[in-house]
């Protein structure tokens, strides 16, 4: 995983892991997020942390949509640390939607993720991973959901 603290420049390793939904009830009211978690206790949650720590730097909530062979992304979201400007890793977000488009691959839909974005977020999600809008939602698969999983979760450049 290609994570990148801005400060030292270093790259580091993170994790990605399913958290259980008595975890994802004790998010809410969690300071280092702005969307309560806890809503999410019904869908596939995961964190991704630095190997050495238990920390959240992020999460992804993820729905199964095995009718359509597709994964959708419900919420994706770096903790306040890490957000904007002045945030102090680079890649979290990446990482979890890499996260997700493998995923995909693996249970056989071809890397076909979807998700609802905010208005203020569509040009970010075209721009920086090659999401693709049909409608109100956005969705990538095969050769830009490849990429993505290359560019986050592999050696590519972030």
């Amino acid at each position: 995983m290609n994570l990148i603290n801005l400060e030292t420049g270093e790259k580091f390793e993170g994790i990605i892991e399913k958290i259980s939904a008595v975890q994802v009830k004790k998010l809410k009211g969690n300071k280092n997020f702005i969307f309560d978690w806890s809503l999410e206790e019904g869908n596939e949650v995961y964190r991704i942390r630095r190997a050495e720590q238990e920390e959240f730097l992020g999460l992804i909530s993820l729905i199964d949509v095995h009718k359509e062979l597709r994964i959708h992304i419900n919420l994706v979201e770096s903790s306040k640390t890490h957000q904007g400007k002045s945030k102090e890793i680079a890649g979290i977000s990446g990482c979890l939607i890499g996260f997700a488009c493998q995923m995909s691959f693996e249970r056989g839909y071809d890397g076909f993720v979807s998700l609802i974005p905010k208005t203020n977020l569509i040009n970010h999600y075209q721009n920086k991973f090659g999401f693709r809008q049909m409608g109100l939602t956005m969705v990538v698969f095969l050769e830009i959901a490849q990429s993505i999983i290359t560019k986050y979760l592999k050696d590519g450049e972030v």
